[in-house]
């Protein structure tokens, strides 16, 4: 524990200033040294940390691929190195030319889901890729909120598609997942660095690393919400007749109510709003029991079981809003009870 752990006395000095010694093995493995500048944080746990500006900075991975490795496993290995924070890429052959298969599954990578990256270097055997975003430029709160405006506009789209039965409009929406998912791999890596980097965790507007574990989820619903809108896209080529008008307004309705708690349930995230959150949690069973109560009246036709589904992608937003609530409520749950 003396490696990780140690209990210093506190000093007075000069009347007014409390010291601290630290141990000298610390310093040297943090290559820290007299006169280096650290910056102290006062946590809302009673803690405080110390910390060094430049500190687990990340720079340059190597993966390497080989001419067996299916184009998923190459995606799911460099999508996992962008979300450990690491700057710069490197994906290398042994020996051998990169297939052009796995040259474009690189390329098309970069240009649709990893925000902020591009190819700095290439060559028959290697391709260098550079991460240029940093939090700074973009911070957590407008990226989430860009994030949650691009899911709830394609699913008002995707809706409008539905009740003109336009397919290419539907093919349109189910492109603008790419935004969303390039949001959340955005989002994720710096909910990494931030439980690594105390600086960067202050950057994005956290509190504490406790934050990203709820942020993180967050995300996620975001995510499957934006994957449902276009699962309702995508099941519009598939109708074999437009909709009965009185059923497509009923759909409509419970579709607004599920985007009017989607959008609540951000509110009150981003004003910590204990009450809000509450009251999001409470209008999901609304949706809920309009959704059943529909599902449960529909006649069989050539079109049910395509309404039954598009009914239980917007429920599911429904309840991914009512995840999100439930997180606001968690971390806001102080401010509404007395401590005895």
């Amino acid at each position: 524990m003396s490696e990780i752990k140690q209990t210093r006395r506190l000093q007075l000095t000069g009347g007014s200033t409390y010291i601290v010694s630290l141990p000298k093995t610390w310093i040297d493995e943090l290559g820290l040294k007299k006169n280096s500048n650290v910056t102290l944080v006062k946590n809302r746990n009673d803690s405080i940390t110390i910390f060094q500006e430049e500190q687990n900075k990340k720079s340059n991975a190597l993966a390497t691929i080989g001419k067996n490795d299916s184009k998923e496993a190459i995606r799911r290995k460099i999508i996992a190195l962008y979300l450990s924070g690491y700057k710069t890429i490197e994906i290398k052959t042994k020996g051998i030319e990169i297939p052009t298969t796995h040259r474009s599954v690189i390329r098309d990578l970069v240009r649709t889901s990893l925000m902020g990256t591009e190819v700095i270097e290439s060559s028959s055997e290697k391709i260098k890729l550079q991460v240029l975003t940093h939090l700074t430029q973009l911070s957590f709160e407008v990226a989430l909120k860009r994030m949650y405006t691009t899911a709830k506009n394609m699913h008002e789209e995707a809706m409008e598609a539905l009740n003109e039965t336009d397919t290419e409009h539907a093919e349109e929406i189910i492109k603008m997942d790419d935004e969303v998912d390039r949001f959340s791999l955005y989002l994720l890596r710096n909910l990494n660095l931030a439980l690594e980097n105390v600086q960067v965790l202050l950057d994005s507007g956290l509190e504490k690393p406790s934050d990203c574990l709820g942020y993180r989820t967050v995300v996620k619903c975001v995510e499957r919400i934006a994957d449902h809108a276009g699962l309702i896209a995508k099941k519009v080529k598939y109708l074999k007749s437009p909709i009965d008008k009185k059923i497509l307004k009923e759909i409509e309705q419970i579709s607004k109510e599920s985007l009017d708690v989607f959008e609540n349930s951000i509110n009150a995230l981003s004003k910590r709003d204990y009450i809000m959150a509450e009251n999001v949690a409470t209008s999901v069973s609304k949706v809920i029991e309009k959704e059943k109560k529909l599902m449960d009246s529909l006649k069989p036709d050539e079109n049910t079981a395509i309404i039954k589904l598009i009914l239980e992608d917007i429920r599911r937003t429904a309840e991914y809003s009512r995840d999100i609530s439930e997180i606001t409520i968690d971390e806001t749950v102080q401010s509404v009870i007395e401590e005895s």
